[in-house]
């Protein structure tokens, strides 16, 4: 995973790493698709979907990766929307969240992820 760089005007604390391949983000109660993870912090991520998303609003997520058995390894987190920018593309949108809920073991998966 490559660092995100992040525009001096930003005031994470924590870096955004780029997640390699796609992680599919769902709806942990209903399981629809959600959108794509693009990076994460131990804070907040990114993610790229084809509707738009209103802002704080509070969402329960699943993100489902792959590990290294290609066996899905899935993590669950609580999370308001921040900001919703329109991509280059019709029916593209980069979703902004802050990580409200998550529990220890999985903080610490994406601590671990991030490196």
């Amino acid at each position: 995973m490559s660092t995100h760089n992040n525009a001096p005007s930003e005031m994470r604390k924590h870096v955004r790493v780029d997640v390699p391949g796609v992680v599919r983000m769902a709806g942990t109660e209903s399981g629809s698709e959600f959108g794509r993870l693009v990076n994460i912090s131990e804070e907040g991520l990114m993610m790229l979907t084809t509707e738009p998303v209103a802002e704080n609003t509070i969402f329960q997520l699943t993100l489902e990766f792959s590990n290294a058995a290609g066996d899905a390894d899935q993590v669950e987190i609580g999370v308001e929307s921040l900001w919703c920018h329109r991509g280059n593309q019709e029916n593209q949108y980069w979703v902004g969240f802050f990580i409200i809920d998550i529990s220890e073991q999985n903080q610490e998966r994406i601590r671990r992820m991030i490196g």
